[in-house]
């Protein structure tokens, strides 16, 4: 049995599929990818601080866990999100300058 494909419907199907270069686009790059890194380079280590004093006053071994590994991973610096982001900005510029023109 021989399944025929419209190419045509495919490429369009495909087409809706593909996130569109908006503005709100932009902004949720930005949002996901960069915000989060500022806090963290600027109030990283009152957050750290915040965070292991919740620990320290929780009873439930599970909620301590949690204060601890948030605390841990806010005093990291994740240069990989700020790669990415880069790459999805790169990407949306990319794309724009293609709608544009």
């Amino acid at each position: 049995m021989k399944i025929k494909i419209n190419k045509d419907k495919l490429h369009e199907a495909k087409e809706q599929l593909k996130p569109k270069s908006t503005w709100w686009a932009l902004i949720g790059i930005v949002f996901f990818f960069f915000v989060p890194e500022i806090i963290a380079y600027f109030w990283g280590t009152e957050l750290k601080v915040y965070f292991e004093h919740l620990a320290t006053q929780e009873s439930s071994q599970i909620m301590k866990k949690l204060y601890q590994e948030t605390a841990q991973m806010i005093s990291e610096n994740s240069i990989l999100n700020i790669i990415i982001g880069f790459g999805f900005v790169y990407w949306w510029y990319y794309e724009r300058k293609k709608i544009l023109s």
